[in-house]
């Protein structure tokens, strides 16, 4: 087949890497013949851009990638950062007071060079132990300036009140999202994988005639509507599968095979 034209955006957790957070032999093959016949790849993720070089080498990306849903896009192949969005200066009250009233909550800030944590519990460690990246505790006043993502983990329940008492302040310049079940990520306002991905079309217009994307949760929403077709797997949120043009099986059987094929209907 040729691919020539196409590109193809996939989110990690929970769409390209199954449960125990692998990636298949399969998924491997398939997005390397994507790639050899012409087709572009990147990744749309919460995660730091670090992780592809530290856990995800053998990923084929030939184009340049999404990461802390949307706030950066950063050229692997290149090492340089594309575009970048930072949060408003001041939310250290709200996220301290957070801290406060839920104690077994982890907070960590991810800003351009650093990663702090605040508190640090299983969550958070899991967090940083799968994206291989190296922190610091840190105080506020030792965090360093323009912080893409603050991340706060602790159980659904928890998260969900969390979430509720972040909304209810109305702000108008951040965006609080579940990026997976134990997961929440703030963001500066506008930004999202779907805003990321809108600049990537506008930049490639005269090199890609047609854009997937393939996730599976709220963070993935805007992306799977910026798209020209949205791919969900079986285990996304309604909402993600109900924005999406088709679906496929869930992630823990391999998606890049099915989308492939789903591909080729448009050649």
């Amino acid at each position: 087949m040729n691919y020539n034209g196409m590109a193809l955006f996939c989110d990690l957790d929970g769409t390209l890497l199954d449960d125990q957070r692998t990636l298949s032999k399969e998924n491997i093959k398939a997005l390397s013949y994507f790639v050899k016949n012409g087709g572009h790849f990147g990744v749309a993720t919460g995660r730091a851009e670090q992780t592809i070089r530290l856990k995800l080498p053998e990923l084929p990306i030939n184009t340049p990638s999404i990461f802390y849903n949307g706030a950066l896009v950063y050229d692997i192949q290149k090492q340089e950062e594309v575009f970048s969005c930072f949060l408003p200066e001041g939310l250290e009250p709200i996220f301290q007071g957070i801290l406060d009233r839920y104690p077994g909550c982890g907070v960590e800030v991810s800003a351009v060079g650093r990663v702090c944590v605040l508190r640090y519990n299983n969550i958070i460690d899991f967090q940083l132990w799968r994206e291989g990246i190296s922190s610091v505790k840190a105080n506020w006043s030792e965090i360093p300036e323009n912080w893409y993502k603050i991340l706060v983990c602790d159980t659904h329940e928890e998260l969900k009140k969390i979430k509720a008492e972040l909304d209810a302040l109305n702000r108008t310049d951040i965006e609080v999202m579940f990026s997976e079940s134990e997961v929440v990520d703030v963001v500066v306002k506008g930004a999202s994988k779907g805003k990321a991905l809108l600049h990537q079309k506008a930049s490639n217009k005269d090199k890609w005639r047609m854009v997937f994307a393939a996730g599976d949760n709220d963070n993935d929403l805007a992306m799977i509507e910026a798209a020209d077709i949205g791919i969900a797997v079986a285990n996304a949120r309604p909402s993600v599968k109900k924005a999406a043009s088709h679906e496929v099986a869930d992630h823990n059987t391999p998606c890049v095979p099915q989308i492939l094929k789903i591909m080729d209907t448009y050649l």
